[in-house]
């Protein structure tokens, strides 16, 4: 099993946020991590990154246990993660971003982000605090699999991004778990989008797992908890 999650409680300092949440992800599942805002979603992906506190169970990679707060180790192992403030270097440039990330690859990426989005490559040059936020987004997640992951964990995917551009980034990312086999978490504000990319479904409710299955197959009772 690629991922393993045991009982996992994480938050920050004193404050727990997440409640004993399990669940496995094998090589080329995609996940959509839903639920209402403040339920945990955001707090369970940066557990799982190494960036917020872990309390208690554990995460496996390969079934080898992955110390908290231990986001290199995660790198080395081929986890990458795009966090929902995009997380790129604004003084870089866009080429700069992406040759970063390169230099510490788990392994040579299967896809050229320039190739995936070509609004980049006409940016080369240019800093990357200096581009819009749905091109951020796309230097974000082109950097992510420039590094070869395995596992790729987005968190808010089309947060504040026009509907072409998030249009882009959704067809893209259907692109590379399809074509590349690479595994997916992906937390996003819009349901519809995130359960059209992801083959199965996590619901959270106040820091727990409330269901989980195919996305097809989820009722519209289950559904009502994704309600904001």
């Amino acid at each position: 099993m690629l991922l393993s999650v045991r009982s996992l409680v994480g938050g920050y300092k004193a404050i727990r946020i997440v409640n004993g949440v399990s669940f496995d992800l094998g090589t080329s599942e995609t996940l959509a991590l839903l639920g209402r805002n403040g339920v945990g979603k955001t707090t369970l992906l940066r557990t799982l990154a190494g960036l917020a506190d872990r309390f208690a169970g554990d995460v496996l990679i390969d079934g080898i246990p992955i110390a908290p707060r231990d986001p290199r180790r995660l790198s080395q192992l081929g986890i990458a993660f795009v966090p929902d403030d995009r997380g790129v270097f604004p003084r870089l440039t866009v080429e700069e971003n992406i040759e970063l990330a390169r230099l510490v690859a788990y392994r040579p990426s299967a896809f050229d982000p320039f190739a995936l989005f070509p609004d980049l490559a006409r940016r080369r040059r240019q800093p990357a605090g200096t581009l819009s936020g749905g091109q951020q987004q796309q230097l974000a997640l082109g950097r992510a699999l420039a590094t070869g992951p395995r596992l790729l964990i987005v968190d808010e995917l089309s947060q504040g991004l026009q509907p072409s551009i998030v249009h882009d980034l959704a067809e893209a990312l259907t692109t590379v778990t399809r074509e590349s086999g690479l595994a997916l978490i992906l937390v996003d504000q819009n349901p519809e989008l995130a359960m059209r990319i992801c083959g199965r479904v996590i619901v959270m409710e106040r820091g727990e797992i409330a269901a989980e299955g195919a996305s097809a197959t989820l009722d519209a009772g289950v559904l009502d908890l994704l309600v904001v």
